[in-house]
């Protein structure tokens, strides 16, 4: 009998392991190969349980760095040339060529830095790279005769690596036979996959192994590789990452270090980890944690975490920690290569614009969310080789949802998800709300405070930061058509985001903590306007960009957003201080914040990223990652 083991793909995506099938072949002595491992799965093999990666990838990563200089100085110089051509179509023509070209060029060293993991070579690396490969097993055949030779054939073997068990592990290779005696007794045989699956249109992860022996017939197992799930929050955070702060930056180093106490007191194992990010002080925004696995013995699941790196060419020099300290025994990195597009906004490409829903019933293992602006602004994005990655698992099919009505662009800024044991579905939403903030200033108002300034208890401010923070009282504030102006269009859109999210994933006012959020027009692109405004001569041009610099509505966060904040264990938050109105000695934003997150079990702890992050248009959770205990989700038992 030919035996064959499917997994196939429903139409909804989702994962159906499928019982081994059984079709007529010729032969009465018949081979058979058996899938040892639960459900036909293999991993994508990309982490380095040897060690062996990291330290060439510091000197790729050091060595890139003059390359990459002088393709910058090449790029700007050609652009400046196309500028001037008086055929401005042909040199636009050339410009999105020319983009392509460099982008590729600039890559160079990611590519580099990804070659590298233990599917990268035809070597089981030890013990614990051994661990990671599927396991198919030959049923013994004690009446082969003597002269009986097996051949195995893969059927992508582009995709794959096949091993067989002989005291070492040997790769299989078109020449390999199994003797007569591998055949009696049976063999073991070990597979691993080269890389994630992509795209599914190129490949959906199914791999065939056949065993043929001569006039005794053959026997097929179709396999499936993993898929990558991105990490949710409900899982156990085991570290957090962020960027080293400078000696100049003496608020950047105490909030860190306040953030570090908190994270002891939550048992966090790995603690806070700072890092040199070459200057990026977006953590968030660098990589997206991930992790694939498949049952290993016991049921235990056998895995590692993938950490996907952003496509965003500003993020590029700082993602490379992925592979020159974060990669290693269970870590690997993904690279994911994008071909820039005209008029991308690649802010939609940082990962603090990818946030994952926890568990619900129709997606036990979470689902994606990402925003974009639906070409509302004339601007594309997110980068479709990430959105294909991500739909391509088959999963945690991905929720778009409207961004465009933010500088920045990013989920992060509206919306975060908590663990909240207990509830509806053992996690909340929680949401920003502009339209709660605006309240909290008309009942500042009412109580006397109006004239006093709006941001309370500030420390002392010297330039620039003087200036990048609005000293207006909360009357100036109420009175300026701009700033509510830009709160109810942030209240709109966070409406119209929630009831996608009704829609696509469930959620019912019940699941969401709403808590006063406060945003503004006044970012530094406005700062800029308004700057390069005051040296132009009075006439039609400057009353022009007067009137852009007033229809400016976009919004980043005026209050220092508390959603955009760290989830810790154990009911703990770390979110930065608002410095909102003070009232009777209380901040009226910090209390009402307080009293939203306790009534979900949640004890917050504020620190002041005030001049270290907030005026740079970013939170505490744009400024740190996070590595959490997603290896323990057997999520192939979770099948919708």
């Amino acid at each position: 009998m030919l035996a064959r083991t499917l997994l196939l793909l429903s139409t909804s995506g989702a994962l159906v392991i499928g019982a081994p099938l059984a079709t007529a072949s010729a032969g009465t002595a018949s081979p058979t190969l058996r899938v040892e491992t639960p459900g036909g799965l293999f991993l994508a093999n990309l982490d380095d349980d040897a060690g062996r990666c990291r330290t060439p990838a510091k000197k790729i990563a050091a060595d890139a760095v003059d390359r990459e200089a002088a393709n910058d100085e090449a790029f700007s110089k050609r652009r400046k040339e196309l500028g001037e051509m008086p055929d401005q179509e042909e040199a636009q023509r050339l410009f999105e060529e020319l983009q392509r070209t460099h982008q590729k060029e600039q890559n160079l060293a990611d590519r580099e830095l990804a070659a590298c993991n233990d599917a990268a070579d035809t070597v089981v690396n030890g013990s614990k790279d051994a661990l990671d490969l599927a396991r198919i097993q030959t049923i013994p055949q004690p009446t082969v005769p003597k002269t009986a030779v097996g051949s195995l054939r893969i059927s992508q073997p582009d995709r794959v690596h096949l091993f067989v068990k002989r005291g070492a592990w040997e790769v299989v290779t078109p020449e390999t036979r199994l003797t007569a005696d591998e055949l009696r007794r049976g063999a073991e045989l070990g597979i691993e996959g080269r890389d994630i699956i992509r795209d599914t249109a190129q490949w959906d992860g199914s791999i065939d192994v056949t065993l043929t022996v001569a006039g005794g017939g053959s026997s097929t197992v179709t396999l499936h590789e993993a898929p990558v799930l991105t990490q949710l929050n409900t899982q156990k955070l085991e570290q957090v990452i962020t960027e080293k702060s400078s000696d100049e930056d003496a608020e950047g180093k105490k909030w860190r270090a306040d953030t570090e106490a908190v994270i002891k007191k939550a048992g966090v194992p790995g603690g806070l980890r700072q890092l040199d990010l070459s200057g990026d002080q977006w953590a968030q925004d660098i990589f997206e944690p991930a992790y694939t696995s498949i049952p290993g013995p016991g049921g235990k699941p056998q895995g590692m975490k993938l950490l996907i790196g952003s496509v965003n060419d500003d993020r590029r020099v700082a993602s490379r920690i992925i592979f020159t300290e974060l990669a290693g025994a269970d870590i690997g990195g993904v690279h994911v290569e994008h071909v820039p597009v005209p008029f991308e906004n690649s802010s939609y490409d940082s990962m603090g614009n990818l946030e994952t829903i926890p568990a619900t019933s129709s997606y036990p293992n979470g689902r994606v969310v990402i925003g974009g602006d639906g070409l509302v602004h004339g601007k594309t994005g997110p980068a479709p080789e990430m959105l294909t990655l991500l739909k391509s698992q088959g999963l945690q099919d991905p929720i778009p949802l409207d961004t465009s009505w933010l500088t920045i662009g990013h989920v992060d800024e509206f919306i975060q998800f908590v663990p909240v044991p207990g509830s509806r579905l053992g996690w909340k939403a929680v949401v920003a709300d502009p339209t709660a903030g605006l309240k909290l200033l008309a009942e500042v108002k009412k109580a006397g405070h109006g004239g006093d300034r709006m941001h309370g208890n500030l420390p002392k401010l010297e330039w620039p930061y003087d200036e990048r923070i609005d000293q207006r009282t909360t009357n100036e504030f109420l009175a300026d058509e701009q700033f509510v102006g830009t709160n109810e269009r942030a209240a709109e859109r966070i409406r119209a985001n929630l009831d996608v999210l009704r829609d696509k994933a469930g959620l019912t006012e019940a699941d969401l903590v709403r808590v006063p959020a406060l945003y503004t027009a006044r970012s530094l692109d406005w700062g800029m306007l308004e700057t390069s405004i005051r040296t132009m001569p009075d006439g039609p041009a400057k009353d022009a960009k007067v009137k852009e610099l007033n229809a400016m509505r976009d919004g980043v966060a005026e209050v220092p957003g508390t959603v955009n904040g760290l989830v810790l264990n154990a009911g703990r938050y770390i979110a930065p201080k608002p410095f909102g109105p003070v009232v009777g000695g209380k901040d009226v934003f910090a209390d009402a914040i307080t009293k939203a997150f306790r009534k979900v079990g949640y004890q917050v702890t504020y620190v002041n990223d005030l001049t270290s992050t907030h005026v740079s248009e970013g939170e505490i959770h744009c400024a740190t990652n996070t590595l959490r205990d997603s290896l323990t989700n057997r999520w192939w038992t979770k099948q919708s």
